[in-house]
């Protein structure tokens, strides 16, 4: 594994470029302080696993902080406290061809970009979202891992583009519900919580297991299952979730009839989520 300068252009005989053939995360840095780190490195860790790819998690872990801390250093008084960090992590540069090559090794760069602000008026005011028409195939060897073919998230974005929303709700080509076009869904529905399965399809998003794992270790009712979207007409809040945007509520789904169900973003069990969440990353 080598860490490549920011400023190194990508060869185009890079496996990422190529195949897509890699993985990566999105950080949320707020005050110099990764948020959620350790479910960062344990997704790439297993991201990278599942995909074949070598790469020391802990020296890994250790160019993070390091990337962290000379942003940190390069700073003045004036920067945003947020900003935004995406590890990529390629499958080399070797040859021609799918099978990667034995002395390939895996390469990790770094970028920063600025904070969506926009998305703390949608923490407030809540989202507007379609029901996406693009399906995603269903394929259990990559369901969960964040990896770098995305054109199916390309073609959504699309949508909820020309439709002028602000996300989608999407479904795989069984039409249980997945995801959104970027983020994890989680619904209430009679008191309890639900997420979608992602033994199929979906990105494993930190903010949605570390949710999970917060819901469980207080032995609260949590349903991890199959939904089509006949669940969330009945469900009293959804909420949309990422390591960006953490629980963003949303207002207004636009079913696939143009009909529209309407959530109230205030809902205590919304606060209670957003307080659970913020807890977990004091700790």
């Amino acid at each position: 594994m080598r860490i490549i300068p920011s400023a190194t252009p990508i060869s185009s005989s890079d496996r990422a470029f190529n195949y897509g053939d890699g993985v990566f995360t999105t950080l949320l840095v707020s005050e110099h302080q990764v948020e959620l780190l350790p479910y960062h490195i344990s997704r790439l860790e297993h991201d990278a696993a599942a995909i074949k790819l070598n790469i020391d998690i802990r020296a890994l872990e250790a160019a993070i902080a390091e990337q962290v801390k000379t942003i940190k250093s390069g700073s003045d008084d004036n920067a945003s406290p947020k900003y935004v960090l995406k590890v990529h992590v390629s499958g080399g540069q070797a040859g021609r061809g799918y099978a990667r090559s034995e002395d390939s090794e895996a390469l990790v760069r770094f970028s920063q970009h600025p904070y969506p602000v926009h998305y703390d008026s949608l923490a407030n005011e809540g989202a507007t979202v379609i029901c996406a028409q693009t399906r995603l195939a269903i394929q259990p060897l990559l369901a969960g891992v964040k990896h770098m073919n995305r054109l199916e998230q390309v073609l959504i974005k699309h949508e909820v583009d020309d439709a002028g929303v602000h996300d989608a709700i999407v479904c795989d080509t069984q039409d249980n519900i997945i995801e959104a076009s970027a983020g994890n869904v989680f619904f209430y529905l009679n008191e309890q919580w639900y997420t979608p399965s992602l033994k199929g399809s979906g990105v494993n998003g930190v903010v949605r297991q570390c949710l999970i794992d917060s819901l469980l270790n207080d032995n609260c009712s949590l349903h991890v299952g199959e939904y089509d979207l006949s669940y969330l007409r009945k469900a009293s809040a959804v909420v949309i979730t990422n390591a960006l945007m953490g629980v963003m509520p949303v207002q207004k789904i636009q079913m696939p009839d143009f009909s529209y169900v309407d959530f109230d973003v205030r809902s205590d069990a919304i606060v209670a989520l957003k307080t659970r969440l913020q807890t977990a990353l004091q700790n």
